[in-house]
């Protein structure tokens, strides 16, 4: 098993843009805002994405965001988004500075840990010490992610649990299994 990330791209592959499809537009409280939308409006998207990682265009109270594609093999199995700040509407809002979401037939395999793997070493360069997520209380397996990565919870709110990710390695997941 050969993981790489990277961020996404003006112009993606067909397998890429059938990855998203599979992917539900929403689930567990994750939006995949990318389903449903035609090869051209996918094309759009992926542009629109692309300079809002580089804080091009973005729209007024917008943080800068970019979206990573994890492969497996060469195969899309999922995205994430990772944000290297949040202003005072992704705090009121319980944004954090990442997201995730694994294509069905790719999930508890491991995808979701090594991405957050790769999103705290992100964090790391940046001078960041901690980064914060959510999942639902009910989304088990996105809460375990955050818990490998060394996640602990920092409030409950509503159906929400917040955690808190030290941003330092984790000696217990290894670096060596995917490329960035």
């Amino acid at each position: 098993m050969t993981i790489a990330i990277r961020p996404i791209r003006k112009k993606e592959t067909d397998a890429v843009y059938q990855m998203f499809q599979d992917i539900p537009a929403t689930e567990n409280g994750a939006e995949n805002k990318a389903n449903g939308m035609t090869p051209e409006e996918f094309d759009n998207f992926c542009k629109l994405n692309v300079s809002y990682a580089k804080k091009e265009g973005l729209p007024p109270g917008r943080v800068p965001q970019t979206i990573y594609i994890i492969f497996n093999d060469n195969i899309p199995v999922g995205f994430g988004k990772f944000r290297p700040f949040l202003n005072e509407d992704c705090i009121r809002r319980k944004i954090g500075h990442f997201a995730f979401m694994i294509s069905p037939k790719f999930r508890n395999k491991g995808f979701a840990t090594q991405f957050l793997s790769f999103i705290k070493k992100e964090a790391e360069q940046l001078g960041l010490t901690e980064i914060e997520g959510g999942a639902l209380k009910e989304n088990l397996a996105s809460r375990r992610t955050m818990e490998k990565n060394g996640g602990k919870i920092k409030e409950e709110f509503q159906n929400k649990v917040i955690y808190v990710i030290p941003v330092y390695s984790n000696p217990t997941l290894s670096s060596k299994n995917f490329t960035f």
